[in-house]
């Protein structure tokens, strides 16, 4: 299908071997670090990275040393940020359409509510929205994980009985407020709630709708995307363009940082008894 394509059993090898100007990251959860660092320090221009964009802070830290040394230009794979419907649930908050931001509740359960796997989806979209950096968490695992410990253990996202599900109350800098839930017998729906000092807006993969009070009842007004192109397709895109402009990405490396660091302090609220924990 593809005549002329060189194939490698050997991430290094190739690197090494190529001149690559863009490389995309697709390993398991827990292995990104190793090829993203080796990627910049070669010389890769661009750097598309799965989420999360690893399993360990002190990983994310070195990954970003690399990228910010070797000037390389990178983005990690939270998908939603460039999906149409919150894409533009985003440009109405951004407009003032419900006054200011108070709370965002997001719901995702089902068997692949995984913290590192698909949670982080929606960890990431709390800090999307909330265009802040996370402050504290109160959180728990689902039941059956109490034990669960502060480290990774997981097997790279395929066994979702090796991550937990959970619930977090989540305080963002700017003073906006966030819960996440979802557990793993819980429908796997996904609901994003996004509460204004004037209105709401109900946002999902598929469609955003603008919910205001009035002296009739409820106004429900849809919101209409400015475009179609989303997911990898948005995202590799979006990559390209930073390249040759200059400008950051949607979701640059110090962006999906907040993701990991949230989940490490997830971790830490549940092991010290779901005591309240600062993200540093």
């Amino acid at each position: 299908m593809w005549p002329g394509v060189k194939t490698y059993d050997d991430y290094a090898e190739m690197i090494r071997q190529e001149q690559l100007d863009l490389i995309c990251v697709a390993t398991p959860d827990d292995l990104h670090g190793d090829v993203v660092r080796m990627a910049a320090d070669a010389g890769v221009r661009a750097i598309f990275c799965e989420k999360p964009m690893s399993t360990h802070l002190a990983d994310v830290d070195s990954m970003i040393e690399a990228i910010e040394r070797n000037e390389a230009v990178a983005t990690v794979n939270h998908t939603r940020r460039w999906m149409p419907s919150y894409v533009a649930a985003r440009e109405k908050v951004r407009s003032g359409a419900i006054g200011d931001l108070v709370t965002i509740v997001v719901n995702f359960g089902g068997e692949r509510a995984m913290l590192w796997r698909n949670q982080s989806h929606f960890l990431d979209l709390i800090c999307y929205f909330s265009e802040s950096d996370p402050a504290w968490v109160i959180a728990e695992l689902e039941p059956g994980y109490e034990g669960y410990g502060t480290a990774y253990c997981g097997d790279g996202g395929r066994n979702p009985d090796l991550e937990p599900s959970l619930n977090a109350y989540i305080g963002l800098r700017n003073g906006v407020r966030a819960f996440l839930g979802g557990m793993k017998h819980s429908t796997p729906q996904i609901t994003v709630d996004l509460r204004g000092s004037t209105a709401r807006i109900a946002v999902d993969d598929q469609s955003a709708t603008l919910i205001a009070a009035s002296d009739d009842g409820l106004t429900t007004v849809p919101i209409v995307p400015k475009g179609r192109t989303q997911g990898i397709q948005a995202a590799l895109v979006d990559l390209i363009t930073a390249l040759e402009t200059g400008r950051e990405p949607q979701c640059p490396p110090r962006e999906a940082r907040k993701t990991v660091a949230l989940i490490e302090g997830i971790l830490a609220s549940q092991a010290a008894g779901n005591a309240r924990i600062e993200i540093g």
